[in-house]
């Protein structure tokens, strides 16, 4: 039976002893032959390779059968909620439920239609989808489907204020960034900005000094940087201001105090008290100028989601990726992971990816997530991960071991992301990483449309 989790590891900080982990990173142009890119002969193994977009061009000979397969819409329907064409892919999953597909099947197709209209922030019908895939033996938690009972009635962000803010932006010590933001009308808050979390967080302390509304009893679990698992509740803030941009009905986990401290060098402590969940962000364009050390945010509208033709950002299991290659080869599917200090691969994925160090080495750096946990573990040496059209060389990648994130190669963080100005746009779908003039480095028709959105 299949366990829906909705959230896991949400920040990773690294102390003084690894500091080498995130440090020895070289930057070069992205050297990629197509011919080194191992592509699926069907629509099955492109998926498995993470080549949505290729699998989407087999639309027209999917439809054009006379005898439609339900495994083919299925496959070509996932495809299409990856990418975020979303209109197509409730078109293409709910034709492959009325061919009656087996009990597994058709659980897997209902709770694809979750996904996707929680994505859309169609509550009501994501949770329709939920009680029908659970009821069909998906292992949905009752407190997700108690979460989205609770937003089914909710007007969630709803914006005001100007079309786009620039904010300062501090990212050092720890290196994630974080911005002020103005919770509820009433209180300034330092707030990391995290795409690695499925949801926005409050501290129970801060919930409990701005009485954010609680979304009735309901407690959910989280799981930390071990799998460990973190008791949260939900609740819904009236308001968040960033900048000049005013957000109303915004929802957020709250996790005890304890489980959102870290000791950093020379045991000082670090306390967070909020931060930016992909729920947030998936509803801008964020650009992120460590040169600057500002952030833009661009609320996205129904005219902005326009996936782009050479898209690279997608999403899977509610968490934003991005497809990159290893030591030239590929696809592979990161998590973008803003709110990690560090890059990593995962252990679990080790013999699928091009990797001649078979036996991993251990790193002597203490990592440490959210919910107190601490470890030490294994290393990889010398290794390149492309994020086109730029590569990074990496000294020592530590690994990942926890069932979150089983079928992603790894996590890109900010020892990789820090190195370029970074624009990350839920609307075209793109993470577009800028070292230079944007006419420099981009195609034409994608530098200009930058020029213009500035």
């Amino acid at each position: 039976m299949t366990v829906v989790r909705m959230a896991a590891r949400v920040l990773l900080l690294v102390l003084l002893a690894g500091c080498s982990l995130y440090s020895d990173v070289s930057i070069a142009p992205l050297l990629l032959n197509p011919l080194q890119i191992d592509r699926g002969s069907d629509l099955q193994s492109m998926i498995k390779k993470s080549d949505y977009l290729r699998a989407i061009e087999f639309t027209p000979v999917v439809e054009g059968r006379s005898r439609k397969s339900a495994q083919e819409l299925a496959a070509l329907g996932n495809a299409e909620l990856a990418t975020a064409r979303y209109d197509a892919a409730r078109r293409h999953l709910r034709a492959a439920l009325e061919l009656n597909p087996t009990r597994d099947s058709l659980a897997r197709l209902e709770w694809s239609l979750s996904e996707l209209e929680y994505l859309s922030n169609n509550y009501a019908s994501s949770l329709d989808w939920a009680e029908a895939a659970n009821s069909h033996g998906m292992g949905v938690k009752q407190w997700h489907l108690d979460y989205l009972a609770a937003l089914a009635t909710s007007q969630v962000y709803k914006f005001s204020g100007l079309s786009s803010s620039e904010i300062a932006m501090k990212c050092s010590r720890p290196d994630v960034p974080r911005i002020d933001v103005r919770v509820n009308g009433r209180k300034t808050v330092n707030a990391v900005i995290d795409s690695g979390a499925v949801l926005s967080i409050a501290s129970r302390r801060l919930a409990d000094d701005l009485g954010i509304r609680r979304l009735g009893d309901i407690q959910g679990t989280f799981y930390g940087l071990l799998g460990e698992p973190i008791t949260v509740q939900f609740g819904m803030l009236d308001s968040l201001t960033l900048g000049d941009i005013v957000v109303e009905n915004v929802p957020v986990a709250i996790m005890p105090d304890d489980k959102m401290r870290f000791v950093m060098n020379g045991r000082r402590e670090f306390k967070i008290d909020f931060l930016l969940g992909a729920n947030f962000l998936k509803e801008f364009r964020t650009d992120l100028d460590f040169r600057r050390n500002v952030v833009t945010f661009t609320p996205l509208t129904a005219r902005d989601r326009r996936p782009a033709p050479d898209q690279n950002l997608f999403t899977q299991s509610f968490r934003p990726f991005i497809r990159g290659t290893i030591n030239r080869r590929g696809w592979f599917l990161f998590v973008l992971d803003t709110g990690s200090e560090i890059t990593f691969l995962n252990e679990r994925q080790l013999m699928n990816l091009p990797i001649d160090q078979i036996t991993p080495r251990i790193h002597s750096a203490l990592l440490q997530g959210l919910g107190g946990s601490q470890k030490r573990g294994a290393r990889i040496d010398n290794l390149e991960i492309g994020i086109h059209p730029w590569a990074g060389t990496f000294r020592s990648l530590p690994m990942y071991a926890s069932g979150e994130h089983e079928n992603a190669a790894g996590i890109i963080g900010e020892n990789f992301l820090k190195n370029f100005r970074v624009i990350i746009d839920f609307g075209r779908m793109r993470v577009d990483l800028i070292r230079g003039s944007a006419a420099e480095l981009l195609p034409p028709a994608r530098a200009e449309a930058l020029s213009a959105d500035r």
